[in-house]
């Protein structure tokens, strides 16, 4: 059948083959020319796929059924694989991910970078071969599960929605179904001391039967559960988030320590009131009952105190790989200042305090800042300073172009939405030799090099780092050097 961009619409069904796998983890295929983006694919797949979203330049759609397996295809290791939405690329062997993963960042590079097309020809060429991680599985070491009901249904009485609870669960929330839980036995991207900690968890709930949090009803105590494991250290967390004040908490306090206690490498055990109605809780009030508030892990030979929302890399074996490549592109002297914005709890600059005269920090929430002042001083790291604020505000305020420090070299580690547009003009204003872009998220770093490109520098090396197998997170580290 002949088609056109007119004739495809929502809804249609067509017999497709996979191509390649595109930023965000989508196989492609094409129907006439018109990409076609398709979650849950793999390249060699063909699939019969449904058309489920017109967006002018493209379709979406989503499986209908997979008429015939890649030939790289293998069987996922875990049983929630279909279901949980955590792993997209499970069923393809590892080498295979980081081909693609490798492809990708050079593809977006060459079509996506805003710059002339010129100029994005020659970007493909400085991305350097893909850093795996040292582990394929069981590579996480932090679980964040939610308390919930596999299953809930509803009448409509007298003007009134009544929920039926059914099945109180632990697990993840399916993508689009934030209102139930899917049971999760097991996973083999955490750690497998934290599955321990889990197979607990589950008899704890059990043994204690109580309420899990409906979020319909605001209703319920268990509310979402936080495990971390020190993997250099062996140190453990468990901290409960729960629906309610320490008031109506304090006669239950006994049925944590009773369960919990004694257990090897616990170092803290935590039970934290969350009242609102996100998913996070804006100011948390955490409850000591066993050992610290945080645990302790080594990145080389560095220590951290990490809280339960410290944000700290998930993969500490790949976090250390990360961190060479970064010290590698930023070839520090002895004589250099450095400038590391949106640095967290200050992990990549003290790293690098040892290969620089002076590094200067800058970071927005003021728990990273405290996290990063104490382990400074535990590390005992005399050349770091640190500054709390937005990191467009403190560069166009405190650490203005021309003021207080001249900066020889920039690390900028942005979240997933980049760096914000003041942040990257400052950034160049300081006209620093070398800025080394550390990226979570492709699609913004693109955006980010054209300003930069734009505003005098040119990109020397990009090197793709895994530190999420099976996943579509893909890091890298972008060298840029002022021309």
């Amino acid at each position: 059948m002949s088609i056109s961009a007119q004739t495809v619409k929502p809804g249609q069904i067509y017999t497709v083959l996979i191509e390649k796998l595109t930023h965000g983890g989508a196989g492609l295929s094409h129907i006439e020319g018109i990409p076609i983006f398709i979650p849950d694919t793999i390249p060699g797949q063909q699939v019969e796929v449904v058309l489920t979203k017109n967006k002018e330049s493209y379709f979406e759609g989503k499986v209908q059924k997979v008429l015939r397996k890649a030939k790289d295809e293998v069987m996922p290791r875990c049983s929630h694989f279909h279901d949980c939405g955590g792993c997209v690329w499970q069923n393809l062997p590892y080498n295979k991910q980081i081909d693609y993963k490798e492809d990708i960042v050079r593809e977006t590079l060459a079509h996506l970078t805003p710059i002339p097309e010129a100029d994005r020809k020659n970007l493909p060429g400085r991305v350097l071969r893909i850093i795996p991680s040292p582990q394929v599985f069981h590579y996480r070491n932090k679980l964040e599960m939610s308390f919930g009901y596999e299953t809930m249904r509803h009448e409509d009485k007298n003007g009134r929605r009544i929920y039926f609870d059914e099945n109180p669960t632990i697990g993840f929330h399916q993508p689009g179904q934030w209102s139930t839980v899917l049971p999760i036995t097991d996973c083999h991207l955490y750690d497998e001391q934290i599955g321990m900690l889990l197979s607990s968890v589950r008899r704890f709930m059990e043994e204690t039967k109580l309420p899990v949090y409906n979020p319909k009803t605001q209703k319920g105590m268990l509310r979402n559960l936080l495990l971390r494991r020190g993997v250099q250290t062996g140190e453990q967390m468990i901290c409960f988030l729960v629906h309610a004040r320490k008031k109506d908490l304090e006669p239950l306090f006994q049925h944590f320590m009773r369960h919990f206690g004694g257990r090897p490498n616990l170092a803290s055990l935590l039970v934290v009131e969350h009242m609102g109605l996100n998913d996070k809780p804006e100011h948390p009030k955490v409850h000591t009952l066993i050992g610290k508030p945080y645990i302790t892990e080594r990145l080389f030979d560095l220590q951290f105190e990490i809280s339960p929302f410290s944000f700290f890399q998930t993969n500490t074996l790949a976090a250390e790989k990360l961190y060479r490549a970064v010290g590698d592109a930023a070839d520090l002297s002895l004589r250099d200042t450095l400038l590391d914005v949106y640095c967290g709890m200050g992990t990549i600059g003290q790293y690098l305090a040892r290969f620089c005269n002076k590094v200067v920090g800058i970071e927005s929430h003021p728990s990273a800042i405290e996290d990063a002042l104490k382990s400074a001083g535990k590390n005992k790291i005399g050349n770091i300073s640190f500054y709390k604020g937005r990191a467009e505000q403190v560069l166009k305020d405190q650490l203005r172009a021309g003021a207080k420090y001249q900066f020889d070299v920039i690390v900028v580690d942005p979240p997933r939405a980049g760096l914000h547009p003041k942040a990257l003009e400052a950034v160049i204003e300081h006209g620093a030799k070398k800025i080394v872009y550390v990226s979570c998220n492709t699609a913004t770093l693109v955006r980010d090099l054209g300003g930069l490109l734009k505003g005098g520098y040119e990109v020397r090396t990009v090197q793709p780092v895994d530190l999420f197998p099976h996943t579509a997170h893909i890091e890298s580290v972008t060298l840029l050097q002022k021309k």
